[in-house]
């Protein structure tokens, strides 16, 4: 039987978990320096499930840019967020 402590971190976790991804969510200046300290995919597994999303994400977007020729300005995104 499900407690009511029980019950509400259940309903808390899932409000945290990304239904969809927001760009002003994941490219913060956090997200982006973190993933290119270590864009490799194996170090996913030491963050935590929301960070692995938000990585994924970020990758999935850089690999894309790459595949196309092109390369995104890490810098100018860095420089461009205040958060």
């Amino acid at each position: 039987m499900e407690t009511i402590i029980d019950y509400v971190m259940r309903l808390e976790k899932s409000k945290h978990s990304i239904p969809k991804m927001n760009a002003l969510d994941v490219y913060t200046k956090i997200n982006i320096r973190d993933y290119l300290r270590r864009p490799e995919e194996k170090y996913d597994k030491e963050y935590s499930v929301e960070r692995q999303e938000i990585r994924k994400y970020i990758r999935k977007d850089d690999l894309a840019t790459k595949k196309k020729g092109g390369q995104i300005d890490w810098g100018y995104l860095l420089k461009a967020n205040d958060f």
